[in-house]
C-alpha cells in the first residue's frame, strides 16, 4: 500500500474531492496515449491503421497530434510497423504538453535540459520541423543510450546530444543563448504513482522529496541566465509536492525580477486544479497562480506546469 505518511500529507494541501480523486487516478488504469510523428508520418496514415485494426481512438483536442486509445489494444499498437518504425511514440497526454506550450518555430536554438529518454525531445524536434538545433543533455549512461535510441528512430535529425551533467554543460555556454528552454526536472514522480505496483511508490521518502527540490532549484538558477529576451522556459514535474513545485518556482521567480509567470492557455482541460497557494507554514508568491496543476486520471498522470517569460 502507498505509505499512510503520504497519504496524511497530500490532506495538507488537496481537498477532500481533490484527494479522492488522486487515489482513484492510482487505482485505476491508465489509456494508452501516444503521438504522431509528423517527421515520418501523417495523422491519415495513423488513423487508417487503427480503423483496419478495428481500435476504437480519441483524438484530444489538445495537445495537437495526440490519440487515446484503451489499455488493452496497446501491445497490438507495440507490434506494428507505425510503433517499430518510428511514426508514432507513445507518450502520456500530460507528458506531451510542455513542449506544446514553447511557442516553438522552426528558427529557434532550444534547451532541453534534462532529455532521457527523449520523448519531449524528439516532440520538439518535430514541432520545429527537424529545423536549426535542440541541445540535449543526459549525464547517466543508460538513460543517454535510450536518448541517442529514440532520437535516431524518431528520425530527428537537428538534435545536438550531449552526455554530461546538465549543471556542467549550462556552466559552460554564454548568456542568452536559448529561444526556448525546457526543464523537465528529475522529481518524486508522484504522479506516477500506481496502487497495483509497489515499485512506483516504494521509494518515496520525504528526505526524496526534498533533495529533489534542491536539484531542481539548482538546475533551474542555471539555465534561466541563458534564456534570450521576450522568450519562453516551461518548467515541469510529474509530482504533486508543493516543495517540488509551487515551492520552487516561487522562490526563484521571487529572486529574478525580469522573469514573469505567464497564465498557461491549453483550453478545457481535465481534472486540473488550481494551483497551492501556502503550504508547512509558507506562502507562495501571488504569480503562482499562473502556473497549472493536473491530478492523476485515468486520462493521465499527475503533472505541474510552469510557463516562466524572460520580460527584460
Amino acid at each position: 500500500m502507498i505509505p499512510k505518511k503520504y497519504l496524511q500529507r497530500i490532506e495538507s494541501f488537496l481537498t477532500t474531492k481533490d484527494k479522492e480523486q488522486v487515489i482513484k487516478g492510482y487505482m485505476n488504469e491508465r489509456v494508452c496515449a501516444f503521438r504522431v510523428n509528423i517527421l515520418k508520418t501523417t495523422a491519415g496514415e495513423v488513423e487508417s491503421f487503427l480503423c483496419t485494426s478495428n481500435i476504437p481512438f480519441d483524438k484530444p483536442v489538445f495537445p495537437a497530434l495526440s490519440y487515446v486509445i484503451e489499455k488493452k489494444y496497446e501491445f497490438t499498437l507495440k507490434g506494428s510497423t507505425l510503433f517499430y518504425e518510428g511514426k508514432i511514440y507513445l507518450q502520456g497526454l500530460a507528458s506531451q504538453i510542455p513542449a506544446n506550450i514553447l511557442d516553438l518555430k522552426s528558427n529557434m536554438n532550444v534547451l532541453d535540459v534534462t532529455a532521457a529518454p527523449g520523448s519531449k525531445t524528439t516532440q520538439m524536434s518535430a514541432l520545429m520541423n527537424n529545423e536549426w538545433r535542440i541541445i540535449a543533455c543526459e549525464k547517466h549512461q543508460i538513460r543517454y543510450d535510450k536518448l541517442v535510441y529514440n532520437i535516431k528512430l524518431q528520425g530527428a535529425t537537428n538534435i545536438e546530444t550531449h552526455k554530461i551533467d546538465a549543471l556542467k554543460l549550462m556552466s559552460q555556454i554564454n548568456p542568452e543563448t536559448f529561444d526556448a528552454i525546457l526543464l523537465d526536472a528529475p522529481c518524486s514522480a508522484e504522479g506516477r504513482f500506481k496502487l497495483s505496483d509497489e515499485k512506483s511508490y516504494g521509494f518515496w521518502t520525504l528526505r526524496n522529496i526534498r533533495e529533489k527540490a534542491m536539484i531542481q532549484t539548482m538546475l533551474l538558477e542555471a539555465c534561466m541566465p541563458l534564456l534570450k529576451k521576450w522568450w519562453v522556459l516551461v518548467y515541469s514535474t510529474c509530482t504533486l509536492a508543493p516543495e517540488e513545485n509551487e515551492a520552487v518556482v516561487s522562490n526563484v521567480i521571487a529572486q529574478h525580477p525580469d522573469f514573469k509567470l505567464e497564465k498557461i492557455e491549453i483550453g478545457n482541460l481535465q481534472y486540473a486544479i488550481p494551483w497551492i497557494q501556502s503550504f508547512d507554514g509558507r506562502v507562495y508568491n501571488d504569480a503562482i497562480e499562473n502556473t497549472i496543476r493536473i491530478l492523476p486520471s485515468h486520462l493521465t498522470e499527475g503533472f505541474y506546469l510552469a510557463k516562466i517569460r524572460k520580460d527584460w
